[in-house]
Formats: structure tokens, C-alpha cells, sequence
């Protein structure tokens, strides 16, 4: 039954990763700031998309990019 509910929280992170990818990929045109992500992902915690970012830097699927925003010094996530 334990291996049940582990395999079971293994897919829904899966499903959180490729959905933040698809967010970055479609409506923002390949290139987001974390504060982009979390505001259309209000639902879901701020720890669940940090990972998921985190998780998509460690892949090679989105790489983290210094630049200037409204605030100074903002880092982007941009697709590869």
C-alpha cells in the first residue's frame, strides 16, 4: 500500500514539472521570472513550483538567466 501512494506522488510532481515547463514554453514565450510563474499558478505553493524550476534547471530543460526588471536585478528562466 506504501508503494502505492509513493508511485502516486511521484507522478503528480511529473505532471507539476512538465506543467510549469509548458507555462513557461506557451504563454510567456519561452522566457519567465519566478513571480510570472507563481502568480498563473496561484494555486498551487510556492515550494511545489521552486522545485519544479528547480527540477527543470537540473534536467537542462530551462536555463536561469541574469537581467534588469522593474525592481533591479531579476533573474528569467528561458527555454533551451
Amino acid at each position: 500500500m506504501q508503494f502505492a501512494n509513493i508511485q502516486l506522488t511521484q507522478q503528480s510532481k511529473e505532471k507539476l514539472v512538465e506543467s510549469v515547463y509548458l507555462l513557461i514554453k506557451n504563454d510567456f514565450g519561452g522566457q519567465a521570472t519566478t513571480m510570472h510563474i507563481e502568480k498563473e499558478m496561484e494555486y498551487i505553493s510556492r515550494r511545489k513550483i521552486r522545485y519544479a524550476i528547480r527540477r527543470l534547471t537540473k534536467e537542462g530543460k530551462i536555463k536561469r538567466i541574469r537581467g534588469f526588471g522593474l525592481k533591479g536585478i531579476e533573474y528569467y528562466y528561458k527555454i533551451i
